[in-house]
């Protein structure tokens, strides 16, 4: 099964890259695991471009399990990606190798470079070639990439395979070397297409250069050149490629002859199949993945509880001694007392240690009380050392009996003390496992394979909804979206929305059948109009909105005035609809697909809607109202606010298909402002 991207590969991916996502901008960046996911708006709406480090680039259509917190590196790349514009997209010298040039303001565009071989790296440089930051450091023999220095090109092996000429191809083929080897390393191509440029030539791979006759040369010359050509100008013939069992060998641009007999399954773009092949594998990996870190976090916090288990049998043993200890010095305080004076005694005679041992030691073996639980005497430290029932306490010989015995009862009373907390901790252990243990069940139970999402359709990369009469309202996102629907979608049996003041989306009231537009549906627009105008972010309640026809509606300015990007001139008469509400219901509704995962014959993917109260609760069964308000949230904290609320009002079948919606669509759906919750369909 095909693993890595080939040079090949690469160039075909970057034709197609550069044609989608060049001028569009990068709005957010995420990794999942080894995965580094940008997000990019451009003129046909968001896109998602998928890297994997050592491995392909490529737009994706599924749905990756984003992680609730960047790691630092991620909130680097944002610090510099973030809301830049993609120049162009383009192969560096046909390696694999993909640079991403990006717009900056301050000087010459900076490159975001992917490097796709050893393990992978992604190097920011700025216009100087300075590395601003990378996913790994290193010193290697031929370069270096690090912070602050310029970043140098890894040296290319073989020719470059859009270069050479038939002379050069001739003086590349090796005597004493199999043709397919010789391809593979002086031209730097992968071993398949080495493979078929022998197979289009009939010309055996095993052959020596040697054994090849002139015409057999230039048979060889013919089929890489002709491979060559239909990289570089033919259209992209992408397609999934199977071996006898149904299983997916390999991902390819065109046609290739070796794979002539092999079932195919064909794509409308080289991204597509490769986001098909390649997110089978991530699915794998990633629930793999996920296992693994519950069962990791569950094995170290069981380490703790075994831990916290044996610290708590040292505690009571060692209360349980202590108290032991104190009892016996008290049940014998007038002989220790005396033993205690008799050492004081002897030392102030001038007694030596050895001395004073010797014969307490005797009166030991002549049963004197004083001296029965007598051991030894340590003069480094001044202690005295008792014997009880087989274990040793130790005497300062400085203090007095009392005050070595309330010393030793204390170190039991600290021991009991920290029983409580040590208890405490280990229940908390326990509840910690047992979540673990319940989020793992829980995690098994919900989706453990990624999801497709379903293919846009031409409106929704701008705001829309339709009405209770099934018209479809279309409005811009901003001013350059305005200038599209503006050229592009507005047609003379239309009806065109704004606000009486600046800051309001261009909206259109699609009507190609020419149907009549009742009031309903013109009130409903107008709220639409209102909502995702400038009156949300100033936490108006109310506002007046006008409609005209499309030939009213003009870019051509008067004399000698300037509109600007996104602004249109209204002439003759409007028809005015007075206070419009700036409410919003965000609805739910759950699309029924056929899965692609062989554990399930269906799936439920979430598709949000926005739009005015009616329409939106008659075609959704979820869904929330939201109004401005100047003590709300920010469009980031309402976006959790609504998921919460959606979560709250479904039960664990439903929420673990609610878990797939996209919290960037939906920020991308609220207006700009405050805002609130007013209710839910609870």
């Amino acid at each position: 099964m095909k693993k890595t991207f080939s040079n090949i590969d690469v160039y075909a991916i970057v034709r197609e890259l550069d044609e989608i996502l060049s001028q569009g901008n990068i709005t957010n960046i995420y990794e999942v695991k080894d995965l580094l996911i940008l997000k990019i708006n451009t003129f046909d709406g968001n896109k998602n471009l998928i890297i994997k480090r050592n491995l392909r680039v490529n737009l994706t259509q599924y749905d990756y399990p984003i992680p609730k917190y960047p790691s630092q590196y991620v909130m680097s790349l944002r610090k510099f990606l973030k809301n830049r514009k993609i120049i162009r997209i383009y192969q560096y010298n046909f390696d694999r190798i993909i640079i991403i040039e990006l717009s900056n303001q301050e000087g010459k565009p900076w490159s975001f470079i992917i490097e796709l071989f050893s393990k992978g790296n992604y190097i920011l440089v700025d216009e100087n070639q300075i590395v601003k930051i990378a996913k790994k450091y290193i010193k290697l023999k031929e370069r270096n990439i690090l912070a602050n220095k310029k970043y140098e090109f890894p040296k290319s092996y073989g020719k470059n395979f859009l270069e050479i000429n038939h002379d050069e191809f001739e003086d590349l083929i090796d005597i004493d070397t199999e043709v397919v080897r010789t391809l593979a390393r002086k031209i730097n191509i992968s071993g398949v297409y080495s493979e078929e440029i022998c197979e289009r030539s009939n010309i055996s791979k095993t052959s020596m250069g040697n054994e090849l006759e002139k015409k057999e040369l230039n048979n060889l010359y013919k089929a890489f050149k002709n491979l060559r050509n239909e990289l570089m100008f033919s259209e992209i013939n992408a397609h999934v490629v199977y071996d006898n069992d149904g299983n997916e060998l390999s991902v390819l641009p065109f046609e290739l002859k070796i794979y002539s007999d092999q079932k195919k399954k064909y794509f409308s773009s080289f991204n597509e199949a490769v986001d098909n092949y390649y997110s089978k594998i991530d699915s794998e990996q990633l629930i793999e993945s996920t296992d693994s870190d519950f069962d990791r976090k569950i094995e170290a916090q069981k380490k703790i509880l075994k831990n916290q288990k044996e610290y708590l049998d040292t505690l009571k043993e060692n209360f349980e001694k202590y108290y032991e200890y104190g009892d016996f010095i008290y049940a014998n305080f007038k002989p220790l007392e005396k033993l205690l004076n008799v050492i004081k005694d002897a030392k102030s005679k001038g007694y030596s240690w050895d001395e004073i041992n010797e014969k307490l030691q005797k009166a030991k073996q002549q049963n004197m009380r004083s001296a029965k639980s007598f051991k030894r005497v340590i003069p480094t430290t001044q202690e005295i050392v008792l014997n009880i029932n087989g274990e040793e306490i130790f005497l300062d010989f400085n203090k007095s009996i009392g005050e070595n015995a309330t010393m030793i009862y204390s170190r039991g009373k600290k021991a009991r003390n920290k029983l409580k907390g040590t208890k405490e901790a280990i229940e908390k252990t326990k509840k910690k496992i047992a979540n673990l243990e319940k989020e793992k069940e829980s995690s098994e139970e919900e989706i453990d394979f990624l999801i497709k999402k379903p293919e846009k359709k031409w409106y929704e990369k701008y705001r829309w909804f339709k009405s209770s009469d099934d018209f479809l309202i279309i409005g811009g996102r901003d001013a350059s979206s305005n200038e599209v629907i503006f050229s592009k979608y507005l047609e003379p049996q239309d009806i065109v929305f704004h606000t009486t003041f600046p800051g309001s989306p261009l909206v259109v009231i699609k009507n190609p059948e020419k149907r009549h537009v009742s009031q309903q549906t013109l009130n409903e627009t107008a709220d639409f109009v209102a909502s995702y105008s400038q009156a949300w972010k100033d936490n108006w309640g109310i506002v007046d909105v006008f409609y005209v026809s499309p030939e009213q509606v003009s870019k051509s300015p008067p004399s000698g005035e300037y509109l600007p990007k996104g602004s249109f001139m209204i002439e003759g008469k409007k028809n005015f609809i007075r206070n419009a509400k700036t409410e919003l219901v965000i609805g739910l509704k759950l699309i029924k697909r056929k899965s692609e995962s062989k554990e399930l014959d269906y799936i439920l993917y979430p598709k949000l809607l926005a739009g005015p109260e009616k329409p939106i609760m008659e075609q959704a069964k979820i869904y929330i109202k939201i109004i401005p308000h100047p003590n709300g949230f920010s469009k980031g904290k309402m976006a959790k606010e609504i998921i919460s609320a959606f979560l709250n009002q479904t039960d664990n079948n439903i929420n673990k298909w609610i878990s797939l919606l996209s919290l960037d669509d939906l920020i991308l759906m609220l207006p700009n402002g405050l805002s609130k919750i007013k209710s839910t369909n609870n």
